[in-house]
């Protein structure tokens, strides 16, 4: 048997036609994620290695004028180099990456090409790996995504199994690189909303996260992000100022939102070209550290977040300059922060989201023991518990936000006090750092389906018949590539296809084939009948709305032909001009 003869058969095997296609994918996802994540991690680590250490001899904090006068234009060039990387190749790749996912979730069906986690790997690795203060999880949320997405396509899933693979590819970047499996799964479900969670990515999403962490178990040993030491809730008292903090977290939460959306505005107001924008920022980034003259809060902050862990002992001696210090601290990380991704660089906002509120949260703890110097508060408590609330009240992801604290330090210990801090910083935050989420999914266009159908069985299409449109419909000889231009014109994907009879052939879908001019030869034998879909079929006067959304949805297209009594063809309908009609009676 050839392998023509082997892929025919075996092929339609392979094709997304169920559930179990999506939870087998999904654990594929999450293998091929964890790979793709540990590789852009060694890479970004070893370019920093390579500028700071190798190239520059940076050691230390005890360094020459000179050299630091060099490192406050490392993350200039750093900057300028991330956006000529976006500009002129994949300018999708821009910012913090995870406003792209779910903007791709809610108005793309889920599509993400493979070329943007690819950009956005080396556009990281440029802004993070020269000192720029952003967060590696931006660029592996895209890398996930970007391989569910392109396995959706390879076996042929539709909208919905996409979207969920795109999800489930999130949770297996998330899962590996932070070693967090429950934190990256419900991360990915939560981020795209504000109130609600992707309840259908849940299964795909959990599977992927799994098989993502046991991978990066086998290559990386059991190394957290951050070497925690043992952590307890001693006393119930102790919840009360747990829960101030949790206020405290969410006017920083509002104060960083501000700032880092007027310094975006004040970027991209800026008149010049964007080439020099995140260079722009970076050098505003150089400047503060070679004021501040403290190499690790350089890059993500990590090795910064680590060094305070390991004296946190010794900041237990309640001074309030401690208080003062680390608020300092908290707030220079905003301003660095915003700089960095604000002004178009590429990395993304979680770690620098956990490193100001863990600094928060140490501040508002030493200023608490300087008030009550014989209660018993341990300051660690504090610092993780600050990470929680913070993270929480910017991203409404309370659950991500408290289990993530939990996998990375591998204790449940603290369960309780974070559940209180970050349920209710989401609930009291009317803000997000994320632009594309969306109240919850009656308001994303990826969930139209779930309205109340019996609404819409009882209004037929007669009732509507001042919707019915005109404008989107061709005949099936013209070409397809004029098809293409015509589109243009009239900003429509699906066209409704009819003889010069008037007799309804099908639809012509351009979501399903398109970019017929990249091959010249085609462009002037392929037409339009040629591409038509004869399956979908039409509806009359007779049918409801009901039965034209369900079309739409079975075929994933935007409008559905209704012929009269002889078989001509009227109009159609469109999927909009539904939901018009569906919130008009609705409210």
């Amino acid at each position: 048997m050839d392998l023509f003869l082997i892929k025919n058969k075996l092929f339609p095997i392979l094709q997304i036609r169920s559930s179990i296609h999506i939870y087998v994918y999904s654990i594929l996802i999450g293998i091929l994620a964890s790979i793709s994540a540990l590789i852009f991690s060694f890479t970004l680590h070893f370019f920093e290695d390579l500028i700071f250490k190798k190239i520059l001899g940076v050691s230390s904090n005890e360094n020459s004028n000179l050299l630091w006068f060099v490192i406050l234009f490392i993350p200039m060039i750093g900057g300028f180099f991330s956006a000529i990387s976006t500009h002129f190749f994949c300018p999708e790749a821009k910012g913090n990456g995870t406003d792209e996912i779910i903007k791709s979730f809610h108005y793309k069906g889920g599509n993400i090409s493979l070329r943007v986690p690819f950009f956005k790997s080396i556009a990281t690795i440029f802004t993070i790996g020269t000192g720029g203060s952003a967060g590696k999880e931006g660029p592996i949320m895209q890398i996930g995504a970007g391989i569910g997405s392109s396995i959706a396509n390879l076996f042929k899933g539709g909208d919905r199994a996409r979207r969920s693979l795109m999800i489930a590819g999130v949770a297996g970047g998330i899962g590996a690189i932070f070693k967090a499996p429950f934190g990256g799964a419900l991360t990915a479900i939560e981020v795209v909303y504000k109130e609600d969670i992707e309840s259908d990515s849940i299964v795909p999403a959990f599977l992927s996260s799994i098989s993502a962490y046991l991978v990066s178990l086998h290559f990386t040993s059991n190394i957290s992000l951050f070497e925690i030491p043992e952590v307890k809730l001693l006393h119930l008292y102790e919840l009360v100022f747990y829960l101030i903090l949790g206020f405290v977290c969410l006017f920083f939460g509002y104060l960083f939102v501000k700032i880092y959306k007027k310094i975006q505005t004040f970027f991209q107001n800026l008149k010049f070209s964007f080439l020099f924008k995140p260079a722009l920022g970076g050098l505003f980034v150089g400047i503060l550290i070679f004021s501040i003259r403290d190499i690790d809060l350089l890059g993500d902050g990590v090795n910064f977040l680590n060094k305070t862990i390991h004296h946190i002992s010794k900041l237990e001696e309640n001074h309030l300059s401690i208080a003062f210090y680390f608020l300092a601290i908290a707030f220079l990380k905003m301003i660095l922060t915003s700089f960095t991704v604000g002004s178009g660089g590429s990395g993304g906002l979680f770690v620098p989201s956990l490193f100001i509120g863990g600094m928060i949260g140490i501040s508002f703890g030493s200023f608490v023991k300087y008030i009550f110097p014989n209660l018993e508060l341990p300051l660690i408590n504090f610092f993780l518990i600050g990470m929680s609330g913070f993270f929480s009240g910017i991203t409404h992801a309370p659950l991500a936000g408290m289990l993530m604290i939990c996998d990375i330090i591998e204790n449940y210990t603290l369960l309780p006090a974070l559940m209180i801090v970050s349920v209710t910083n989401s609930i009291f935050s009317k803000w997000s750092i994320y632009t594309g989420q969306l109240e919850n999914r009656f308001h994303s266009p990826a969930h139209y389906w779930d309205m109340n159908l019996n609404i819409l069985k009882r209004i037929k299409i007669l009732e509507v018949k001042q919707k019915i449109k005109k404008s989107a419909i061709v005949e099936p000889y013209i070409l397809f590539s004029v098809l293409e231009d015509k589109s243009l014109e009239l900003k429509e994907t699906d066209f409704i296809v009819v003889s010069k009879e008037g007799y309804y052939r099908g639809i012509c879908s351009l979501k399903k084939f398109h970019h017929t001019k990249e091959t010249e030869s085609l462009v002037y034998l392929l037409t339009v009948d040629d591409v038509t879909d004869t399956s979908i079929p039409a509806i009359s006067y007779e049918n409801t709305l009901s039965d034209a959304l369900e079309i739409m949805h079975e075929k994933e297209v935007d409008k559905v032909a209704i012929l009269d009594r002889s078989s001509h063809l009227v109009g159609y309908i469109r999927f909009i001009d539904i939901l018009k009609v569906y919130f008009s009676i609705a409210r």
